[in-house]
């Protein structure tokens, strides 16, 4: 007999405490272990107790059928009004929702209370805030002119980068980098920067690991470069931002042209405008 395939009931209810460990409270994910009656445990409760919580059992075995349950059932991105489409295995859901792309980010600008999405944000700042917005490949460099200000870079995967360039008397001006996303996550991307201020001057700044951010705080306080005043010449910027070509299952592709999603601002306000009425 042929197992059944994907069952939905409408109106079936669920207590979501049932997959949960009743030692640390966490969602249960294989490997599950239960006691002789029955009891389950997660996989980091196995490790460190000698002996059931709930009774006076010392043994413990898996209990495949109840890793089975929690493998099957899938629910919401907590984003899902945000543009996540995802469906997500309840244990995984944490993990998920840290690194969604559609998570809230904030508009840094002083006063301006919009958050939402990177792309949105993005699609926001360059058109209430007349941010510069440039699009890159990664590996492939491009040229930034030594303009005062933030900018938004917008790569071809989806992922949003704002760069600010901060003037600092008597230097010239420091570089800030940060990938738009709204929890801080272990970087994935680094930045090389080349220019010249001078007849014979030729210098070069890395940055290895850009560093994530909502920008809840505001704009980005540190910086991976200075760049000297110039004597005699515009200076150019050549940029090149690389990622290591690695993505997890939660972080695929999911369009290549991701970074041109639209966001209506004009449209959100007519809503609002309606919702008063």
């Amino acid at each position: 007999m042929e197992p059944k395939g994907e069952t939905k009931v409408d109106g079936v209810r669920m207590a979501m405490g049932a997959l949960d460990c009743p030692v640390c409270y966490e969602p249960l994910e294989p490997p599950i272990f239960q006691c002789g009656v029955g009891h389950l445990i997660c996989k980091l409760c196995y490790a460190r107790l000698e002996k059931c919580p709930l009774c006076t059992r010392t043994a413990f075995e898996r209990c495949y059928g109840m890793e089975r349950v929690v493998e099957s059932v899938e629910v919401p991105c907590c984003f899902a009004n945000n543009g996540c489409t995802k469906k997500i295995a309840y244990f995984n859901k944490k993990r998920h929702e840290k690194a969604c792309r559609h998570g809230l980010c904030f508009c840094p600008e002083p006063g301006c209370g919009f958050t939402g999405p990177a792309v949105a944000l993005a699609n926001h700042v360059a058109t209430r805030h007349k941010w510069p917005s440039i699009k890159f490949k990664y590996f492939e460099q491009f040229n930034l002119p030594l303009q005062p200000g933030p900018r938004v870079l917008r790569a071809t995967d989806g992922n949003v980068f704002l760069m600010n360039l901060t003037p600092a008397e008597p230097l010239g001006h420091t570089v800030s980098l940060v990938c738009i996303q709204p929890e801080a996550t272990d970087s994935r991307f680094g930045c090389s920067m080349v220019f010249s201020c001078f007849t014979g001057h030729h210098q070069i700044s890395t940055l290895d690991a850009v560093r994530s951010s909502s920008l809840s705080d505001g704009m980005p306080k540190d910086f991976f470069c200075v760049v000297p005043k110039a004597i005699g010449t515009d200076i150019s910027l050549r940029t090149t931002i690389d990622n290591e070509l690695v993505y997890d299952d939660e972080d695929e592709l999911e369009h290549e042209d991701d970074d041109d999603e639209s966001y209506d601002e004009d449209e959100d306000e007519d809503e609002d405008d309606s919702d008063d009425a």
